[in-house]
């Protein structure tokens, strides 16, 4: 794999966006604009991403300036300053594809293998319209390698092959991609596969149901005539196996396919970029995972099974005309459409169920969008984009039913009007001025909307089994058909500064986001009415505040021979989310934390050491029975030696194998032991001490 480097937009970095390069066709013009971003661009080279692929198999850990609230093995969601999820628009080469599942264990991101990926761009809260809209937390971007064109009349030949394995769960994971290019054609191949047992924590103690196994492959065809590039990926991953310990359901398959064609040209008057996609995904889950309840196998259930299979799929195109308004303006033009089919459907277990649950009967989402915006440049100092979205999404589900085929919820939802119709717009503004190079001042401000998605509006059950719901809070969750969408309305700023040499450099970005309509949840039956650890919830709007800032800062303290060149780093993000409604705390607010850092770079050896610091969560969802978590600090250390055509890499994580709970985890619901049990679930314990070994050979 040829890897570009991962490139970091910190909150606002949309802006930097200030002129659209006209690119050769060998390269695939990024749907960033060049120029600069909020607090600076913080770039994640090659020798960075390649250490954490050694300590990471989840794409969503490689992020930067994101938290991960934990899901399966390969299956985090990304929070972006308190949002994630659904509030956030994931692309994966330009995909927007959707979770397949009632708990989303099959988020966008663990789709992409850490070995395929790369560049990742993030853009938390204000955002460029052309990047999307039917969000209101931010962008991610994931890119895989682009295509490379040889120069000459001689082919152009390259590949890697890698492996990595880690003490801690005995996880194995290999990796491979080889490219053939003429100079108008190109062809590659990316193929990863991953197995992983439990993980222990930092007592040694076993947490169920955290294994994986997971295969991905991709086929990419390139082919460039004169100034125009035609590009055709098709890709396949089979999932046997995840478990998600904080979730009363483990995946028991999910096998997806792809297709996604991408098209870029110069025309006479601009550039058109066109693209078209199809994904379709079966998924499978079970209640009474073989691992989940000691003593293996326990049937929780006294019914047997508790299967669920959902059938999903994906598909959509996109349409953008950038035209030259000015030497220093730049008028972009699109219309987008994503939409969604989702079946979803519990088979009958062996005892006492007489039909299939129906959860969603063929239900539809399809999103319609279409954007104007203006980039011009003032001057050398002054950038300014400004720009408008209307976004139309229809929604509707057909029938349902219950086990028993005469379930009285089902009877009413049946007979509501299901369909739905959100009329959305969306508006950005941002600016940036630059009064030297050595400083630059950013400012932003965006209205922007998100409709719910299937479950939220028309899962109609009651139960408090949490069979829907991606919390890792252990709590069911209860659609609400009467929804409206969120509106936020968001502002940043950020100022960004630089010594000479990029010696040293400092970024700061306050955020402030207000929501209305804020899709919350209300109780409809507590601990107390259920007779369980766990709550029936509802989905509510509500009105929510969100507040907090990241910081970004590096210094190079020596670049002696005796010591190489040794950089000091350090980041630090905190948020805080109230919910104006009740006057409770937003669930998943990560506490205040840090990340120090001591880089080295000396010959053939690269060596890091970095220590975080994460705050006591206190502030915690009372309605959600979110867990109050302590603080800690763990310690990661890392070296690489390269020779040649190879890279060997040793890493210990968690090094003084320290015991915690990650605040975003949720509930360690695999570790509830039938039959009996009384009392809260704890917080899902963290992963303990790791020695982790990698080696890539590039051919």
């Amino acid at each position: 794999m040829r890897i570009s480097g991962i490139g970091l937009s910190l909150p606002g970095l949309a802006l930097a966006l200030l002129t659209i390069t006209t690119l050769p066709a060998a390269e695939l013009p990024s749907v960033l604009i060049e120029g600069g971003s909020f607090g600076g661009d913080q770039t994640l080279d090659a020798d960075t991403l390649a250490f954490d692929r050694v300590t990471d198999s989840d794409t969503a850990a490689l992020l930067p300036g994101a938290n991960v609230a934990q899901g399966g093995d390969v299956s985090g969601l990304p929070m972006l300053d308190g949002l994630g999820d659904d509030r956030v628009r994931t692309l994966v080469d330009g995909m927007p594809l959707s979770a397949t599942c009632p708990m989303h264990m099959n988020p966008p991101l663990s789709y992409v293998d850490p070995s395929a990926v790369a560049r990742v761009d993030v853009l938390p809260g204000v955002t460029p319209v052309s990047l999307g809209g039917d969000s209101i937390g931010g962008t991610i971007l994931v890119q895989s390698a682009s295509p490379a064109f040889a120069t000459g009349e001689q082919l152009l030949e390259s590949g890697t092959v890698s492996t990595f394995y880690r003490s801690n769960a005995a996880t194995e994971s290999v990796s491979a991609d080889a490219a053939v290019a003429s100079n108008d054609a190109s062809i590659s191949y990316d193929g990863s596969a991953i197995h992983s047992g439990d993980y222990r924590d930092g007592r040694g103690d076993r947490i169920l149901a955290s294994r994986v196994e997971d295969s991905n492959q991709q086929l990419t065809l390139a082919l460039r005539d004169g100034t125009n590039l035609y590009e055709a990926q098709a890709g396949v991953q089979d999932v046997p196996y995840e478990g998600f310990p904080n979730a009363d359901m483990d995946m028991f398959g999910n096998v997806a396919a792809f297709v996604n064609l991408r098209y870029w040209g110069a025309l006479p008057f601009g550039r058109l970029s066109v693209s078209s996609y199809f994904d379709s995904a079966h998924h499978q889950m079970n209640g009474d995972a073989p691992d989940r309840y000691p003593p293996s196998p326990v049937d929780i259930t006294s019914m047997g099974l508790m299967p669920t299979r959902e059938r999903g799929e994906d598909y959509g195109y996109r349409i953008e005309l950038a035209i030259p308004s000015s030497a220093r303006g730049t008028v972009r033009l699109g219309n987008e459409l994503h939409g969604q089919n989702l079946d979803d459907r519990w088979p009958g277990a062996p005892v006492g169920m007489a039909y299939d649950y129906v959860s969603l009967n063929h239900a539809s989402r399809i999103q319609s969008g279409t954007f104007a915006e203006w980039q011009r440049g003032w001057g050398t100092r002054w950038n300014t984009l400004l720009g408008v979205r209307n976004d139309t999404i229809w929604m509707n589900t057909g029938a349902v039913q219950g086990y028993d085929g005469i379930d009285p919820a089902a009877a009413g939802f049946n007979a509501l009007q299901r369909a739905r119709t959100d009329v959305n717009f969306d508006a950005t503004a941002l600016a940036r001025y630059q009064p030297d190079d050595g400083q630059s001042y950013e400012l932003g401000a965006a209205r922007k909307n998100r409709s719910p998605n299937l479950y939220e509006r028309y899962a109609w059950g009651t139960s408090t089994i949490g069979m829907i719901g991606w919390f890792g809070d252990g709590n069911g969750y209860t659609g609400n058909p009467d929804l409206k969408p969120e509106t936020a309305y968001a502002l940043t700023a950020s100022g960004a500064w630089h010594g000479p040499g990029d010696r040293w450099h400092l970024d700061l970005t306050p955020n402030y986001t207000y929501v209305r309509n804020y899709i919350d949840a209300i109780s409809i039956c507590g601990p107390q009415c259920s007779g369980m650890p766990a709550a029936q919830l509802m989905f509510a709007n509500h009105e929510a505040r969100l507040y907090g800032a990241d910081a970004d800062a590096s210094y190079v303290l020596a670049t002696r021979p005796a010591f190489g060149t040794v950089r000091l780093t350090a980041t630090g993000n905190f948020v805080r989310g109230r919910d104006l409604t009740t006057g409770g705390d937003l669930y998943r607010m990560m506490p205040p934390n840090g990340t120090v850092g001591l880089e080295d770079r000396r010959g053939r050896w690269l060596s890091r050491l970095e220590v975080r610091v994460v705050a006591a969560k206190t502030r915690v969802d009372t309605v959600r029975l979110e867990p109050a978590t302590g603080g800690f600090t763990t310690v990661t250390l890392g070296t690489a030696y390269l020779y040649r055509a190879l890279r060997l890499d040793l890493a210990i994580t968690n090094l003084f194998d320290r015991q915690y709970a990650d605040p975003l985890a949720g509930r360690w619901q695999s570790g509830l032991y039938p039959p009996g049990f009384m009392g809260t679930i704890p917080a899902l314990p963290a992963m303990g001490r790791s020695f982790d070994v990698g080696l890539t050979v590039t051919l």
